[in-house]
This record gives C-alpha cells, structure tokens and sequence, in this order.
C-alpha cells in the first residue's frame, strides 16, 4: 500500500499542470508559479542542509553563493550569449570556486566566529552586487535574461519550466541522498557528532566541512541559475541576509538533517503562505501560529513528527 501511495504522489506530481487547469483553469498560472518557486526552494534548502545538517556547521553565506551563480548566468547568457546548461554549470563552477576560496580560512575559525565570518561574505557580496555596476548593473538589475533552451527545445511555458525545476529537484535530492549516505555520509556525521573522535579515527574535519561546503555553493549556484531564467531578470535585493532567514526556518522548520523533513519544510514555507492569502488579515498570525507549534511541540521539526505518526 506504502508503494502505490508514493506511485500516486508521484504521478500527481508530475501531472501538476495538467491537474491544476482541470481544477482551477483561471489560477493556473499564479498556482504553477507557486509550485515552481517550491521546487527551486526545496533544492536551494538541501543544499544548505549539507553544511548545517551533516556536517554541523551553521553557515550565513549561502545568498552569497545564490548570487555568485545567478549573476554569472545571467551575464554569461546576456551578453557572451552562452547556451542554457553551459552557463549553469559555469554559475555552479563559480559558486564552488568562491566557496572553496573563502572556505580555507573560514574553517580555521571557531564556531561561532564562522558563522559571523560567513554572514559577513553574504553581507560583502550584497554591498558588490550594488556598487559594483560595470558589471552587475547594480539597481538597475541585469535583464532580458533569455528564456531556457535544451537544444532545440525552449522552455518558454510554465508547465515547461515547471517540469525543468523538477527534474533539477530530482537530481539536488539524488545528489544529497548519495553524499549524505555510503562512506561519505557516514564521514561528514562522525566530522558533525564528534570532531575531535573523528580526527582520531583519520577523518580529516576541515577537508570534509570543506568539501560539503564547497558542493553546497555550486549547487546553490546552479539554483541561481536557474532562479535567473525563470524570471528573466537578477537584481541585488535577491541575494539579501533574508534568503538565509528562509533557508534557516526551512530547514529547522522541516528537520535539520532530513530529506523528507527538508522537503515539507519548503513546500509548507513557499507553498502555505500563498494559500493563507486568501485569509490576509490572518494569514501572518496563522503561519506564525504554526511555527509556533511546530517548535514548541517538536524541537526537531516536523520529521520528528512524521516519525511519531508513522510508529
């Protein structure tokens, strides 16, 4: 029974669009811009949770590595008119670069002095993004960012690019599954438990935080990318301290550590204050609600809490 549910799950997943015109035709595309801003979300919050989740370490930075890719993208498609999948992959190469860079003497600090070391780089970068307008246009936003294009095939439709954000979910979360199970997994929780343990047993802690930062950066990156070409334009409000405010109460919303509490946690953040619209004078005073109760009833999310119902 287990199966078929998850089969049906699946299938309503993918036939999302299809669904979503047979039942609400006139709010087809608000419903599907909803849906896929959930999907770019959910792969942008696994990507944090493999420095916060598996590794321990609280990083500020990641809209810092968001804008990295996103304006690499969008400069690279703008103006040296690069394809679709080449420029992700070089906003993603970017983003890893710079992670991998700053991450060297970040990792030498104290806890806490890298937490306030990385929300200092996200701060540094917004203050770029904005001055710096030779190359980012600053206020003024870098637009006509084209439309994606998988050869010959362009994803110029919401149900298109509906599909395209899932299918980038789809390989964030097999890539989280496989980094954060196997030998790899298990090397980033004995880093993340007991450092001091782990470095006796020959796990090397600053190589191991550095290398899921560095992944987590190009995947951010990528998902910048992304961001850009759906929407067409990249200004420097998009890569403020807010976004990790959200990626924060995302991930210890859902369940620090977990791909199925990540997952709920940004589908329940994107996707529940937008249905709450069409409460507006309660919409902030429920969802503040449940956040409440969320975190005074389950200090580890709500995985915990699908754990509990499922025994």
């Amino acid at each position: 029974m287990r199966r078929v549910g998850w089969l049906v799950l699946g299938v309503a997943i993918l036939a999302a669009p299809w669904l979503v015109a047979a039942v609400v035709p006139r709010q087809q595309r608000y419903v599907l811009h909803v849906l896929i801003f959930t999907a770019l979300f959910a792969a942008l919050a696994l990507s944090y949770d493999l420095v916060v989740g598996h590794v321990g370490s609280l990083s500020l930075g990641h809209p810092a590595f968001f804008g990295v890719g996103a304006y690499t993208a969008a400069i690279l498609a703008t103006q040296a008119r690069w394809s679709f999948l080449t420029d992700v992959f070089a906003a993603g190469l970017a983003a890893a670069v710079v992670a991998a860079l700053v991450g060297v003497p970040l990792f030498r600090l104290a806890e806490h002095a890298f937490a306030v070391g990385t929300l200092g780089l996200a701060l540094v970068a917004s203050v770029v993004a904005n001055n710096w307008v030779q190359v980012t246009r600053g206020p003024l936003c870098i637009t006509g960012i084209p439309k994606p294009a998988l050869g010959p095939l362009a994803v110029a439709t919401l149900p298109a690019f509906y599909w395209l954000a899932l299918a980038a979910l789809i390989v964030v979360v097999s890539l989280y599954q496989g980094l954060t199970t196997f030998r790899l997994g298990r090397a980033f929780h004995a880093v993340r438990d007991n450092e001091p343990l782990a470095a006796s047993a020959g796990i090397d802690p600053l190589k191991y935080r550095l290398l899921a930062f560095t992944i987590a950066a190009g995947l951010a990156g990528a998902v910048g990318a992304l961001y850009v070409h759906y929407l067409s334009v990249m200004c420097p409000e998009e890569m403020t301290v807010a976004l990790t405010v959200n990626l924060l109460v995302i991930v210890f919303l859902g369940g620090v550590g977990s791909l199925r509490g990540v997952l709920v946690g940004a589908v329940l953040f994107t996707a529940l204050p937008e249905v709450l619209r069409l409460a507006p004078t309660w919409r902030l005073v429920i969802y503040g609600g449940l956040l409440l109760l969320v975190v005074i009833r389950s200090p580890g999310g709500i995985e915990s809490l699908l754990r509990r119902a499922s025994r």
